[in-house]
Parts: structure tokens; sequence; C-alpha cells
């Protein structure tokens, strides 16, 4: 029986049935009651993972059609002929697996086919004999219409035409193109039939092949022809391996070019090529047997020998590579590869002017070679010529815009020119995957970096690191940029990251004391500003930072030994030496002091922090006018210098006079609110004004900022026991004794304190260390206490 197409490929329906049956068969589906869903969903949910989706490809992969099948055997799957007879390849998809398959039997008279599919894991169904389906009967056609993936329709028996002298279903269950070779199920999941033709005239008449027809195929199935054993084509060697070579994919010319030997092992030309992928592999070692088989069998090649060149400069052996290179040469005068190989070398060997004969001369032979421009801009770059290096990567660059030898180079040529904006458009340039590598992204944050650009100069230097994660300089430049960003969580991490790639990093190592410095690690960054002196002892950067460091950690000597190294290095300014000035004068060398202010006065004698220093000299050494003196000379040259004023109104405060240091006090904390001297002369000129409720704040203020500062605790402590606050004046002198335990004026405000709360026993013992320590001022506070009434003041020893 022979059935064609009505509607569509997979909806048939047989031509030649006679007008009357057809009207009959008609007149039976329009008469079937509408089918109710109640007994669909658990017939899918059990025949489902049966039933599988076939597609046919034809021309090396195009799909041709698609079907549905049935599994009615281990690996095996029924499906309608008409679905795979045109195809050149099969596939099966069971849910998410996709299988290869080949139909195994045909019978092509009924339109029934079994497929072989490798792989396949799925439960068989069972076969119902259509001898026992009755008209009426309940069915669902369970398949992939259309594409969409499996789907259930039913509907029921209506009649069993016979067509060509064979029975089949007609049915009133939904197909679509797509269901051909799905299954037609009973109630109880068994296998009726298979879905085969649709045809759509008001009415849905859908045919099936009866199901028993499956077990008749042993008797009636063709078996597929053997694979007809036609030779393949020769492959195409030669320009195979040309466009290998062109892709840079060497690994798979490397297999190739073995292939090629296996096949032809006389060809010189498939050892050549075995040779230069293995040399590009870096394997240059296991190109040299190859390369001298090929010049064994043709010692004229003038391309093996120039490759043989090449392998044996990679491995050290140049003199023999000179040699063989020469050969090439003799043999091809003309080959513009020979020179630009000897140009290469000779750039290695930082002879860039012989090298710029040569690869002047490989561009005369072929001028459209953009490897060799590549090449020339190198060998300009190396001679200084910036300009015509630049010319040269352009010229590669117009050659081949995917060049990124040519891309990356151009860009930092510009970026190292401070050219910034045309490097960025050079790096736009060629496909949208191209690579840039991490020495051009480091150029170009440099330059952004150099511009105080600092986003674009942290973008580029992100971009660094992640096209190289091992490289050092591009974390330390990001460490730099992330310093002036003020970002030290994220510093601490990139430093601690580039000095693990490279301790001798000296920005990175500089950074990292400024922070430690700044987090308050004083031996941290002393331990740092070492190694700095360790790793560049003639840089001035080093030892002063291991002065500026080691001031802070209150190691004068060595602070002052570092500047000594600066001075010695001829490279002492003027602030080098007013810091020396300052630490010679607190270690006592009073000569040595006067002398590098002298020289520094020489320098700049409107200083501004010398002249504030000088200041300080005098004033330690009881000469207030002259230290005077010099902080007018200091706010003249600097009026918001707020050291200068803290220190001008400490002079004042000396003399009596602390209205005026309030005024100066003031101005020097506006100018500079983290002065935390300025706030401990402030509270102390308000105390002296007596002026407590101002005084407090000021000196709150200072602790905060300094909260070691012993004056600040001390003046606190007296302007809290001013105000009878004995508590908190007792809290700040107990945390002052914990550090000097004699101090007189300490012991003597915790005596006070102590008998104003009432605790006579520790008053006593107070008083017994300050009247041990300072009888004079035991005698004082027994009298203040005396005076004021205070419990238990009687009861103190007498001097």
């Amino acid at each position: 029986m022979k059935l064609r197409l009505v509607s569509t490929r997979c909806a048939c329906i047989p031509s030649h049935v006679p007008a009357p049956a057809l009207l009959l068969l008609l007149a039976v589906c329009s008469a079937a009651p509408a089918a109710a869903a109640d007994d669909a969903q658990p017939v899918f949910t059990r025949v489902a993972p049966s039933v599988v989706t076939v597609i046919a490809e034809v021309d090396g992969g195009t799909a041709s059609g698609q079907g549905s099948g049935v599994v009615v055997s281990r690996g095996h799957v029924a499906t309608n002929c008409h679905v795979v007879r045109d195809a050149d390849r099969l596939k099966v998809q069971h849910g998410a697996a996709e299988l290869s398959a080949r139909w195994v039997k045909a019978d092509r008279s009924r339109d029934l086919c079994v497929l072989a599919v490798d792989g396949l894991q799925a439960p068989s169904v069972r076969i119902r004999s259509l001898a026992t389906v009755l008209p009426g009967e309940r069915v669902h056609a369970v398949g992939n219409p259309l594409g969409f993936g499996l789907a259930v329709t039913s509907g029921l028996v209506s009649h069993f035409p016979t067509v060509d002298g064979e029975r089949l279903i007609l049915s009133s269950a939904a197909q679509s193109p797509g269901s051909s070779g799905g299954g037609l199920f009973d109630a109880e999941g068994r296998l009726v039939g298979l879905t085969t033709s649709v045809f759509s005239a008001g009415q849905n008449l859908n045919l099936a092949l009866p199901a028993d027809w499956i077990n008749e195929l042993a008797d009636r199935s063709v078996a597929p022809p053997p694979p007809s054993d036609v030779p393949a084509a020769e492959p195409q060697w030669i320009a195979d391996a040309v466009a290998l070579g062109a892709a840079a994919r060497w690994g798979e010319l490397e297999s190739h070019a073995r292939r090629w030997i296996s096949a032809q092992p006389t060809s010189a030309r498939a050892h050549q090529e075995l040779a230069r992928a293995t040399v590009r592999l870096g394997r240059p070692k296991d190109a040299e047997p190859a390369l001298r088989e090929a010049l064994r069998l043709d010692e004229h090649s003038a391309e093996s020998w120039r490759v043989l060149a090449m392998t044996l400069y990679e491995t050290g052996r140049h003199a023999e590579a000179e040699q063989a290179l020469a050969r090439a040469e003799a043999l091809q005068p003309g080959d513009a590869s020979v020179a630009a190989a000897r140009a290469h070398w000779l750039l290695k060997a930082d002879d860039a002017r012989a090298a710029l004969s040569n690869i002047e001369r490989a561009l005369a032979f072929d001028p459209f070679s953009y490897g060799y421009w590549n090449l020339l801009g190198s060998i300009r770059r190396a001679l200084g010529d910036s300009d015509a290096a630049q010319r040269a990567f352009q010229t590669a660059l117009d050659l081949n815009q995917n060049s990124e030898e040519a891309r990356n180079a151009l860009a930092r040529l510009l970026a190292e020119a401070g050219r910034a904006d045309e490097a960025h458009r050079a790096l736009a340039t060629g496909r949208g995957d191209a690579r840039t590598d991490a020495p051009t992204w480091l150029a170009l944050g440099i330059t952004d970096y150099n511009r105080q650009r600092y986003a674009a100069a942290e973008d580029a230097f992100r971009k660094a690191v992640a096209a190289d994660p091992g490289f050092a300089e591009g974390w330390e430049k990001l460490g730099m940029t992330l310093a002036r960003t003020l970002r030290d969580d994220e510093l601490a991490t990139v430093l601690e990251r580039a000095l693990e790639l490279d301790p001798t990093l000296f920005e990175a190592r500089l950074e990292r004391a400024a922070l430690r410095a700044r987090r308050g690690n004083a031996a941290g960054a002393v331990a740092d500003a070492r190694q700095l002196t360790e790793l560049a002892p003639e840089e001035p950067r080093a030892w002063r930072t291991l002065a500026i460091h080691s001031t802070a950690a209150q190691d004068l000597r060595t602070a002052a030994a570092a500047y000594r190294r600066v001075d010695t290095l001829g490279k002492a300014g003027v602030d080098d030496l007013a810091d020396l000035g300052d630490l010679l004068d607190k270690l006592g060398d009073r000569n040595g002091a006067l002398d590098a202010y002298a020289r520094a006065e020489r320098i700049d004698p409107r200083h501004s922090r010398m002249l504030g220093n000088l200041a300080s000299l005098h004033g330690r050494n009881g000469d207030l006018d002259k230290s005077l003196a010099y902080l007018d000379r200091a706010l003249v040259s600097d009026p918001r210098n707020a050291n200068a004023l803290s220190s001008k109104a400490y002079i004042l405060l000396l003399r009596g006079q602390p209205a005026a240091a309030v005024s100066i006090l003031e101005q020097a904390v506006l100018y500079d609110p983290k002065l935390a001297n300025a706030w401990i002369n402030l509270g102390h000129a308000h105390l002296r004004n007596r002026d407590v409720g101002r005084a407090i704040p000021a000196l709150e203020k200072a602790l905060a900022l300094a909260p070691q500062a012993l004056d600040a605790q001390l003046y606190l402590a007296q302007a809290y026991l001013g105000i009878r606050d004995a508590a908190k004046a007792r809290a700040y002198a107990e945390t002052i004794l914990a550090r000097q335990p004699e101090l007189p004026v300490a012991l003597g405000i915790a005596t006070l304190a102590n008998l104003m709360t009432g605790d006579s026993q520790r008053a006593t013992l107070a008083f017994a260390r300050l009247l041990a320590k300072d009888p004079k001022t035991a005698n004082n506070i027994r009298a203040q206490a005396v005076a004021a009434g205070l419990p238990g003041a009687t009861a103190l020893p007498s001097p």
C-alpha cells in the first residue's frame, strides 16, 4: 500500500479511497462524541518516556524533516518510513539526550521503519493486537507535533478502513505535522498503532498503522544496503597546512602534518610543516629532526633551511643558525623572510642599527607584510625614534586591523608620549574580541595617572592585572592610584599582592610604609623604610622615608642619621635640613642644628617650617624674644601656619597674656582643626583665663586627636577639679599616674579629688607619695584642702 501526501508531508490519506467510503468516514468522525480529557494525563505520564523525536538531516547537518517514534524494544524505535527515507543522517532526541540513529528494518509498502539508536535508555511499550480494538474505544495520540515537544491528544476509534487490502485505524485523536511515527495508545498505555496521516476538511480524520505490523517486520522488512565503499578524496595537504598556519592553529597543524607524513612519508613539505608547528608550539628541539629529514628529501628547499635556522637560533646555536640562514639566502636571494629573520636576531642582540637595514630590505621585497612593519616599529623604538615607530605600527595596523601586536605597540607609544586619548582610540580598532596586553594597559594607566585622571588610570591598571594576574607592576601602580583616592582597605590587599609577586618593587613598598604609618603601625612603617634603603641605597626618597617614619616612632637618632645620608647624597632640600636641625636640637646637638638651619636659610630664607623650627630651638633655650622674632617671620611667609601660631600663643601664655593667646589659638585651630598641640594650648589658655567651660571642650578635642598627650590629660584633670567634678578629675589623674607614678601635680590632684569624694584612705595614700616626692607641693595641697573644708583634710600628715 502506498500513501500520498494530501495536505502536508506528515498529514497523509490514501487519495484513491472511493468517494462513498470517504463520505462514510467523514460521517463517522462527525458523529464521534467530544472527548473528555480526564484519562489523558495518566496515559501520557505512563508512555511519554517511550516516545521520542526523530530528526532527519541532509547535506552534512541541514535539518530536512522531523517526526516522532515509539520505543518498541531495547535501543529500537518504530516510526514512519517517510520521516527518514531521504535523510543522510538520523538523530533521535530523548529528553535532553541527542543520539545517533540508523534504520535497520523497513517495510516501505506499509510506511513502517525501525531505527537502531546507540545509547538509548528508554522503556519499550506493550503492543496490543488490532483484533481486540473496538470502534468507539477511547485512544490517545502521543508525539511531537510541530516540533514544540511531546504532547497528547485524545479521541475515539471511529472505523477500520481497508485500503489496498490493508486494514488501518481511523480515529478522532488530533495529529499535526511532526506527529508522524508517534504512538496511538489505549487507556492502559498499550500501543494500538503508529500515527501516520492527517487530513483536515472541517473534521479531523487521522490514520494510524496497526501496532501488529511491528511484529510482522521480521518477515516483511528489507535491511539497509551496506555502505558504499567509495574512496575518500585525497586531503588538500598543502592548502590545509597553509590555512592552519595562517590561523595560528599550531596544534592542529602538527596533527595535520603527522597524518600527511603517514600518507606521504617522502614529502619534504610535510616534514617542513611539522617542524614549523613544533617551533611555534615552543618545542624547537622536536623540530630539528623533522627539518633534517625534509632537507634529506630536498636539500634545495630554502624554506626548510630558513626554518632550520630559526630552530637552531631558538636552541642557542647561533653560529649554526647563521650558516643555515645563509644557505637559505643563497638558494633564494630575494626571500624577504630571510632578511626579516636576520633583522629579528640583530634586534635581540641590541644591534638595532644593523637590524634596521635588514628589515628595510625585507620590506623592499614584501611591503605588504604587516609582520615586517611591526618589526620595523620595534626597531625604530629601540633606536629612540618614537615618531617613526608609531608610523610603522600604524602601517601594520592599516594592513591588518586585527594585529594585536601593532595595536598594543601603537597604543603604548602614544600613551608614553602623553597622548592618552589617541592611545584609547588606537585600542578601539580591530575585532571586538581583540586582546590588549598588560604592558599596554600599564602605559595608558601611567599617562592618565600623571594627568591626575585617577578614575581612568585605575580602570587601565585593573585591566592590566586582569590581562596578566601575575603582572607585579600593574598591581603596584593600581595601589598608587588607590592611595591617591584614599581607599586604604583595598590598598592594603593590592600592595600585599604586588610585594608578594615582586618584593623589590620600590613604589609598592613606599606606599605600604605610608599606609602602615596611617594605621598606627610605626614599627611596620620603619621596617618597610629600612628595606627601601637596602633596595635603593642611592635613592634619597628611601632615606627620607626612613627619617620620617623613624621620627614618628620616636627614634630620633635613626631619623637624624637618615637625613644626614640624604645630605651626603647631595639631595638635601630645605625641608630635609629643617627637619634635620629640629632632630639635632632635640638630641642636644645645638651647633649641628644651627648649622643645618643656616644652610636651609641660605636656600630659602622665607621657608615657614624652617623658621618655626628655629623659633622652637631658641624657645627651648629660653630666648623668647628671638623665638618670637622667628615665629613672626614664619607668619609673614605663611599667615595660616597653624604650628607657628600655636607656638606664638604659647610664648604669650608664658608672658602672662592668656587673652591674646586665646585669640591667636582660635585662628590656629580654624586653619588646622587636626593640630592637637593648638587645641592643648587653647585649653590651657582658657584655664589661665579662668574660663573652665571653654577649656574643657578644647582639651577633650585635643585628647581625641592625641589620646596619649600627657599635658592635655593634666589640664583636663585640673579643669574638672575646678568645677568640682571629682570623679573625672581623679580618673584623669590616675591615667597620668599609671604612666608617671611620681608626678607631683597628678598626685596633688588625686589627693584633692579623693578627699572630695570622701575616700580618705586613697587620699592619704596619694598624699603620702606626694609628701615623699615634693614636701613643698604637699604642704600647698594640704593647705588648699583645709581651706576648702574638705573632709579628712586635717587628718593628712603635716610636712
